[in-house]
């Protein structure tokens, strides 16, 4: 189970109870889990998966300055990685619209189409 703000997560922490690797694949969960949220449009849920997803980046880069990955764990975090992109750009599929809307309620102009 995810949890609500990532204290799950705070508790190993730096201290070694979980690999790179590890955190690499924690993130990539988050993603799949947010593009669901997104297919859904449970924007509340994607807001807090959202949130979490943020501090495990944060703690991921902290460690990947300590930790070095061997070829193999190199490859998988890759493969780990376009994964997290391509979950991102069907989120943005998802949440355009929608974010095209609120800015139609809020008044905001149209931005200038770069084709034009």
């Amino acid at each position: 189970m995810t949890p609500d703000d990532g204290t799950a997560w705070q508790a190993g922490a730096g201290d070694g109870s979980h690999s790179l690797i590890d955190r690499y694949q924690e993130v990539a969960q988050l993603s799949r889990e947010m593009l669901a949220a997104a297919h859904r449009e449970d924007w509340g849920e994607f807001a807090r998966l959202e949130k979490t997803c943020w501090i495990l980046i944060e703690r991921l880069k902290r460690a990947a300055m300590i930790e070095p990955l061997n070829p193999i764990e190199q490859q998988r975090r890759i493969e780990l990685l376009r994964d997290i992109l391509r979950d991102d750009a069907q989120i943005r599929l998802h949440a355009e619209p929608w974010l095209l809307e609120l800015e139609r309620l809020l008044g905001v102009p149209r931005r200038a189409d770069p084709a034009d």
